[in-house]
């Protein structure tokens, strides 16, 4: 008797998630959540075994569109990270039932940056530049500066020059963003556009 109520029991479990028990009628759909995603979702595109897909369903949600069978291998992939953030799967890889279906995660990370620029006629040392409560001091005849603490992607900064130099009036050109652009000001790069330019401090100021 108790084993008649536990096949009603799984066949009705299988009604109710439209799951296809011990056979192969392709009805499972691969879903989950993702959290921690900040940018435009649909630059993250994922795979299941090598077919991509554009992310579909509601924010914080996912679901591929090729429906799998039951007991089929799956292993969902980040193919393509959005702009800025690193996104890392969790129980995305298995076989299909309908408890592992519906459980992969996909954990996204914003991508910090560091802080630089370019620097031209420091001469002498005593520069101090800030970014917030963040400073950074810059040695004699250096070409470049760099911030020691990462910035996250899509977070606002501001350089400004806290202390000048001895005898230099140092300005400060880009150094105000509403936002860190993904891949930009990184020191070294070829996009850097910060530059703090230092001249010969005029009589009088």
């Amino acid at each position: 008797m108790k084993s008649l109520y536990t096949r009603r029991g799984a066949a009705l479990l299988c009604a109710a998630t439209l799951a296809a028990c011990g056979g192969s009628g392709g009805n499972l759909q691969l879903s989950g959540t993702i959290t921690g995603l900040t940018t435009d979702r649909s630059d993250l595109i994922l795979s299941n075994n090598g077919k991509q897909f554009h992310v579909v369903g509601a924010v914080g949600t996912f679901a591929l569109p090729d429906l799998v069978n039951n007991e089929d291998d799956f292993e969902v992939k980040v193919d393509q990270n959005p702009t800025g953030q690193i996104c890392t799967p969790v129980n995305n890889k298995s076989k299909a039932n309908a408890y592992t279906v519906s459980q992969i995660v996909i954990n996204c990370q914003t991508t910090p940056y560091r802080l630089g620029g370019k620097v031209s006629g420091l001469d002498v040392g005593g520069l101090i530049l800030a970014n917030g409560s963040l400073q950074v001091a810059v040695p004699a005849n250096a070409t470049s500066f760099e911030f020691p603490d990462k910035v996250s992607n899509g977070f606002p900064y501001g350089i400004t020059v806290l202390v000048q130099p001895v005898g230099k009036l140092c300005t400060v050109a880009n150094g105000v963003a509403a936002k860190m652009p993904p891949n930009d000001f990184i020191q070294g790069t070829a996009n850097n556009t910060i530059a703090v330019t230092c001249v010969p401090k005029p009589p009088g100021v």
